[in-house]
């Protein structure tokens, strides 16, 4: 892009130098990345609503066998002298970089930028045009993370089933039916003793509520309440460990994931968790993260532009600088609210509360040493 920062800086971004020290020393629970024998699930995605996405990259699911946090990541960990922030901007949208990067480039601070890898370089895609490798390479050689926002913007939770299902039924109501934005791929309905694995090939709204439609009758009779629907663990494989992979064969470094539609229970985190060393939006809703009980498997995002108000906003910077949490706010660049301006008056507020910006990888490493 080119844009210089201009001379106001925030003086107060220090590093400290740590020779050898990555992720995978500084988190619990990091495993080694699993590979799976099945075929990754086809997809021939439906564009129901602005989330969705039809791409066909393939990739390797499977891990490549150097553990969650990469070895070769920065050696450099901020030192936080009071409160900090991470902005994580959703998706990757060219707005990403003609809107937020300039701006934060004014302060020269980073963000972390969550990236739907089947959807990197599309154009006039759901209403915008996506971020090539070049640019997003940009982005990371001026500081910024790059995070897995999976392969194509799948939800990874599980969904109750408000309505009985029968052995006949082609259809299942679940209570959201996110799963349903994405034909072509297996979904599993489980009630912990009986499991069946279908396709789904529609999903719509009639009299009964939101359902998905499946290739084929389920054979078994579910009960609303006790049964749910969800992704099957080398479907959610797929999703995890090809997007990262995928991001690693572009030449980013990868190790911390923003969960699409803020949708996370303990399904996605048990997945998740061998590919990635952080979740960014675990408990959307709230932007504080106590610093010394910080869990990057069960964090807080809040978005700082959509869902409220400036005022609201500088309230809740008002109290992370008070209590020296460490913040978590988020955007979608391509909505029309989300502008430039808005931004700046973003991070004007933050320098004027001297709260540290750094990215979400720089937050769980800073608060794994204090």
């Amino acid at each position: 892009m080119g844009t210089e920062p201009t001379e106001r800086r925030l003086s107060r971004r220090r590093l400290i130098g740590t020779t050898g020290l990555g992720l995978a020393g500084l988190t619990a629970g990091c495993t080694d990345l699993r590979s799976s024998d099945d075929e990754p699930a086809s997809n021939n995605s439906s564009t129901d609503g602005a989330d969705n996405g039809d791409g066909d990259a393939s990739g390797n699911g499977g891990g490549d066998g150097d553990g969650n946090g990469d070895e070769e990541t920065a050696d450099n960990v901020p030192e936080i002298d009071g409160g900090a922030v991470a902005f994580v901007y959703d998706d990757g949208p060219i707005e990403d970089y003609e809107q937020a990067f300039p701006v934060h480039q004014e302060f020269d601070v980073p963000a972390s930028a969550g990236i739907v890898t089947e959807w990197i370089g599309r154009e006039d895609f759901n209403g915008t045009d996506w971020m090539t490798v070049e640019q997003i390479a940009e982005l990371e050689d001026a500081g910024w993370e790059i995070m897995s926002h999976t392969t194509d913007h799948t939800a990874l939770g599980t969904f109750d089933l408000v309505e009985d299902a029968g052995p006949d039924d082609t259809r299942v109501y679940p209570e959201q039916r996110n799963h349903g934005f994405h034909h072509g791929h297996d979904v599993e309905v489980t009630d912990g003793e009986t499991s069946v694995r279908r396709t789904v090939v529609d999903s719509n709204t009639d009299d009964i509520g939101g359902y998905l439609e499946f290739d084929e009758p389920l054979g078994e009779s579910f009960a609303a309440g006790e049964a749910v629907e969800r992704y099957p663990e080398d479907v959610m494989d797929d999703f995890l460990g090809r997007s990262k992979q995928e991001l690693k064969n572009h030449g980013f470094e990868v190790d911390t994931l923003l969960a699409p539609y803020d949708i996370v229970d303990e399904w996605a985190i048990e997945h998740a968790r061998e590919y990635y060393d952080g979740i960014a939006n675990v408990n959307p809703g709230s932007m504080h993260n106590d610093p010394d009980a910080f869990d990057p498997l069960d964090t807080n995002r809040d978005y700082f532009i959509e869902f409220t108000t400036p005022e609201a906003v500088q309230r809740e910077l008002d109290q992370l600088a008070a209590n020296e949490d460490l913040g978590i706010i988020g955007a979608h660049t391509f909505k029309e609210e989300v502008t430039a301006d808005r931004i700046r008056e973003t991070l004007e507020w933050v320098e004027e509360r001297d709260l540290e910006v750094v990215t979400f990888r720089e937050l769980i490493r800073a608060a794994a040493t204090r």
